[in-house]
């Protein structure tokens, strides 16, 4: 799925992208792409409702938000602080695609919980 998200990420280009990960045992089993609904998609992201509306089919088949991702086109691949005040999904990994380098781009994850980020493997 790493390279999906760096594909949305480069189709995205300059704009942030952003979408969800269906999983199972937290092991990504579905991406879904979503929609980037921000007044300010170039320095942030908000999801349309329509992929946040896919959480409950998915739940619906014995599935649970494994992760929401989002990219940061020139920044690095760290929560900011409007990131960490927006995750909602403390019981979801947070992965954040970087084309900061144009030669390679760096994808990250984290668990947000009560404002305190903590990097978690995305192996």
């Amino acid at each position: 799925m790493a390279a999906e998200i760096i594909a949305h990420t480069r189709a995205g280009y300059p704009e942030e992208v952003c979408g969800i990960i269906a999983g199972r045992h937290d092991v990504g089993v579905a991406l879904y792409r979503g929609r980037n609904v921000s007044p300010a998609p170039r320095v942030a992201y908000e999801l349309d409702v329509e992929t946040l509306a896919r959480q409950i089919a998915f739940e619906d088949e014995g599935l649970t938000l494994a992760a929401i991702y989002h990219s940061h086109p020139a920044g690095p691949e760290t929560p900011s602080p409007a990131d960490v005040a927006k995750a909602f999904y403390p019981e979801s990994v947070h992965i954040i695609c970087s084309l900061a380098d144009p030669r390679r781009s760096r994808l990250r994850g984290f668990r947000i919980v009560n404002g305190q980020v903590q990097e978690v493997g995305l192996g």
